[in-house]
């Protein structure tokens, strides 16, 4: 009899590493599936990836640029990117799908590990699965996902950094600590809406000590926080220093913030708590309907809250991420996007979680956490579907192959053009280029793309 319990937890051991290692193959698998065909080629995707063909040394000193201004705080999205094209750039060419891939690999490997947290924090296999299924087959960030874009590159990484939060790595030493507090930052980096990530992710780090009376704790992890946060923007001052002076990273947001300090504006809280509310039914919900889903999260942060008060550090990574984007998001006065709280998705789908399987018996909790479960594997069919009616660019494919085409002729050529309509910022000639090809304005030869895939030469009049 004594050797069954022993074979039941050398089991349960293995279960959660296997269990990590589906859920980021499964995960990758629906990520990256026909994105060589159809990879969304717009123009921050061609910016991007064409700075990351650079030689490492030239890679900019800060991030990418915002829609509304200025730029990232450091070069952390570039440095990512750079080395997936290096590992995986030869394997497809140096298309820039191989970046999209590389960076739905980050995604996946991000569920795995926060699938491992969740689990060994909450002792729950179902809450686990099941917040992770949720986060992982949204349509909107499937739709995303395969994509070179900084803002679900710091969805990865705010994702890794809230795991280990959970998984008490600012508990254990100081290069644990320094690596947590590293992932939080560079997730900033990556994308600046990560920043409310980040303030649960560096309260978790002082509040927890304080609360269990370990001051030696909490000020060793408020220099760690401070060392690593100073030498991460050694880059953005280096920046300044060489030739940037005078750019501000974030000029139209420090510009809204300013407005709302001084009194010139008042904060505009109700539109930032509606734009949350819209972010997560958008996010989560869709395709369906459900009335009221921001009242129902509002529900489940205050039973998170009542539930799990003697777990600070769990509360400063669910809730205190949602509380921090609705404050700081009312200091900014322009219009709110669904993408921008992409990054808050784990802590809004782990507080529902936590919240429906708050129950006095642990038995009764097992049984709603496994139903949660089956539900969120019922949806997924649908969510997959709807995932490919948006972002895609079917015209991708037949710019790959004719770029090939065009290629391999080593015809000299003046332009390429297409007879179908691209998106305005999109290019039909940057594959042709990272393929290895060269425009020469001087050439008396255009090509013409045709949506069928096959290449016309018309010669310039004139020449």
């Amino acid at each position: 009899m004594t050797d069954q319990p022993v074979a039941f937890s050398r089991a349960m051991k293995w279960l959660r590493p296997i269990s990590a290692i589906i859920v980021f193959a499964f995960t990758l698998a629906v990520r990256i599936r026909g994105v060589s065909d159809h990879f969304w080629l717009l123009g921050d995707q061609i910016r991007d990836w064409g700075i990351a063909m650079r030689p490492f040394a030239d890679l900019p000193l800060v991030g990418p640029p915002t829609h509304v201004g200025g730029y990232t705080i450091g070069p952390a999205f570039y440095w990512i990117l750079w080395t997936i094209r290096v590992v995986l750039g030869p394997w497809f060419d140096n298309l820039p799908h191989a970046g999209g891939i590389g960076q739905a690999a980050l995604q996946s490997a991000a569920d795995a590990i926060l699938l491992i947290a969740i689990w060994q924090r909450t002792q729950s296999p179902w809450i686990a699965l099941t917040t992770v299924l949720l986060v992982a087959t949204s349509s909107f960030d499937l739709s995303l996902a395969a994509l070179v874009w900084n803002p679900t590159m710091g969805t990865a990484l705010a994702k890794i950094a809230t795991a280990t939060v959970l998984l008490d790595w600012h508990r254990g030493s100081a290069v644990r600590a320094a690596t947590a507090a590293a992932l939080a930052w560079i997730a900033v980096h990556a994308y600046t809406g990560a920043i409310f990530v980040a303030v649960g992710v560096f309260t978790a780090f002082l509040v927890d000590p304080l609360v269990r009376g370990d001051r030696r704790l909490a000020r060793r992890n408020a220099f760690v926080i401070a060392a690593v946060v100073a030498l991460l923007q050694l880059p953005y001052l280096a920046h300044q220093f060489i030739g940037g002076r005078g750019q501000s990273a974030m000029g139209a947001v420090t510009f809204s913030v300013w407005r709302v300090l001084s009194g010139e504006s008042p904060p505009e809280l109700a539109k930032s708590v509606r734009g949350y509310a819209s972010a997560v039914h958008s996010i989560q919900v869709s395709p369906w309907t459900l009335a009221g889903a921001g009242w129902g999260l509002l529900l489940c942060c205050g039973i998170v809250a009542v539930r799990r008060l003697h777990d600070p550090s769990l509360l400063a990574v669910t809730l205190l991420p949602q509380l921090a984007a609705i404050a700081g998001y009312s200091l900014f006065l322009d219009d709110l996007d669904s993408y921008y709280y992409l990054s808050l998705m784990p802590a809004a789908v782990l507080s529902v979680t936590l919240a429906a399987t708050a129950m006095p018996s642990q038995r009764i909790a097992r049984a709603v956490g496994a139903t949660l479960f089956v539900l969120a594997l019922f949806l997924v069919p649908e969510r997959l579907r709807y995932a490919t009616t948006m972002f895609r660019m079917p015209e991708y494919r037949v710019l790959r192959d004719a770029s090939r085409k065009i290629w391999s002729l080593h015809q000299p050529i003046r332009a390429i053009q297409t007879d179908f309509q691209l998106p305005p910022s999109s290019s039909p000639e940057f594959l042709f280029e990272i393929l290895g090809g060269r425009i020469d304005r001087q050439s008396s030869w255009v090509c013409v793309i045709r949506s069928d895939g096959n290449v016309l030469y018309r010669q310039v009049a004139g020449s």
